[in-house]
């Protein structure tokens, strides 16, 4: 039988390192899918179309990743899911959510170390949208 715990602090930074690296290639290959459409130049600094082009491949990766199978690849090689409290998968609002409070997470470095002191081990964007990050045993 399977358990899952309260994802560790360590594990939980190996998954973000690990997403970061793969999110930085689809993002890349994301800037070469514009290419054709602005004759093969360079996508003007500032352009509001394409952050916010962006914007959305991120929110793919990760609410999309967690809404259909509850991890993304990152936490797939550490042996992570995001559960919500009752055990299931999150919903797709609450996987974005999570995506939304998990970038003011990072960006503030507290939300994230937030695990080390908290007793079930969650981040502040796990517990501002109601989710819990977990290990398999």
């Amino acid at each position: 039988m399977r358990v899952l715990e309260p994802a560790s602090f360590l594990k939980r930074l190996g998954a973000i390192i690990y997403d970061t690296l793969i999110l930085m290639g689809v993002l890349m290959i994301a800037g070469f899918v514009v290419l054709p459409f602005t004759g093969g130049k360079a996508v003007p600094a500032g352009a509001w179309w394409f952050q916010a082009y962006l914007v959305l491949i991120v929110w793919a990766y990760f609410a999309l990743s967690w809404w259909r199978g509850a991890q993304t690849l990152g936490a797939r090689a550490w042996k992570l899911e995001v559960r919500t409290p009752s055990g299931a998968r999150p919903s797709i609002g609450r996987a974005t959510l999570r995506a939304l409070f998990s970038l003011l997470s990072l960006a503030s470095v507290v939300g994230l170390l937030w695990a080390l002191f908290d007793r079930d081990k969650q981040c502040a964007h796990d517990r501002l949208s109601g989710t819990q990050l977990l290990q398999a045993t």
